[in-house]
């Protein structure tokens, strides 16, 4: 399964193949055309998205934790517009969705290339989904953190136990592991990096902390997000990876 980065880069690549916006427009419409059926009873004024010239709707449930998106639009440039959204965003967590920025849409340029009514149409969808996500996430109670804490220490030590392909040191001591999050379904949400964004052995290492991971008892699953902001440096290292290194002062 493809991560949140990687499917927003995907549809970076994706446009960076047309030089012109027309063939861009094209490539929206055929997005629309593949969209999943709507229901028709879901076509309701509940459903739609206000602040769009067109008709938007949108529906969503909750599956295993994660927000899967259906949705439908009137209009066809609108409805490969939303077809966009939810190719990136369905399927994922709502404390990932209400925290992302949505920059890939600025890398894309869409926005500037829409007419003004449908760029106000796009930042109202966005605005839906990322209140729906808001709206979905599980509070944790005083309960569940307490359930949640032992795991954290476990779910360090199973990291510990995954190395870096080209340095000495476990991933979490060498600052790899940039945040750790379980939830209440007893997921682990992990946002890593690496010391260099042309790692060999990167698909390896994310195999070996997922699966690492998910023998933690407790533990249901490991949802992993790659990123490479803020780059690593030196300064991430722990003490215990410094002097392993011979680096301390």
């Amino acid at each position: 399964m493809a991560t949140l980065q990687e499917k927003k880069q995907a549809v970076i690549d994706d446009f960076s193949m047309y030089d012109e916006w027309l063939d861009k427009y094209e490539y929206l419409i055929e997005l629309g055309k593949n969209l999943e059926a709507y229901p028709e009873d879901k076509k309701t004024d509940e459903h739609l998205i206000k602040g769009c010239q067109s008709r938007v709707w949108l529906d969503w449930k909750m599956e295993d934790g994660r927000l899967v998106f259906t949705a439908d639009s009137d209009a066809i440039i609108t409805k490969g517009i939303i077809s966009l959204l939810i190719s990136v965003y369905s399927g994922e967590f709502p404390s990932d969705i209400a925290s992302d920025d949505f920059g890939f849409i600025d890398g894309i340029g869409l926005k500037e290339n829409l007419s003004p009514t449908r760029a106000n149409g796009l930042v109202s969808m966005i605005k839906r989904i990322k209140e729906a996500a808001r709206e979905n996430m599980e509070v944790l109670t005083a309960e569940d953190a307490a359930t949640l804490a032992p795991l954290y220490s476990k779910v360090i030590l199973a990291l510990k136990q995954v190395y870096d392909p080209e340095i000495p040191v476990n991933i979490y001591d060498l600052g790899l592991i940039y945040d750790l999050q379980i939830d209440k379904f007893h997921i682990a949400h992990i946002r890593m990096t690496f010391t260099a964004p042309n790692c060999p052995m990167a698909d390896e290492v994310m195999l070996d902390v997922k699966n690492n991971v998910e023998d933690v008892p407790g533990i249901e699953g490991c949802d992993i997000d790659l990123v490479f902001e803020p780059a690593w440096d030196k300064s991430m290292l722990s003490d215990a990876a410094k002097v392993e290194l011979g680096m301390e002062d």
